[in-house]
């Protein structure tokens, strides 16, 4: 049986709204990321983006704190 990756390639994209709505983020703080370069985006016409799930993932990795448990 398949995954749900692999029978829609596509759930590996997100759209603007479903990752400003899945992290509660703002619109322009997002803005603000991706015109600083911080943020991977794809750019399919000047109001239209899309935003691949490994990209995001891998920035909220670079993100991580990691405390030390002395």
């Amino acid at each position: 049986m398949e995954n749900d990756q692999q029978a829609n390639p596509l759930s590996e994209v997100l759209t603007e709204k479903e990752l400003l709505d899945l992290f509660g983020l703002k619109k322009t703080f997002l803005d603000r990321l991706r015109r600083n370069r911080q943020f991977p985006f794809c750019k399919v016409s000047p109001y239209v983006r899309f935003y691949l799930v490994k990209d995001v993932r891998d920035y909220i990795e670079s993100k991580r704190v990691v405390l030390n448990k002395d």
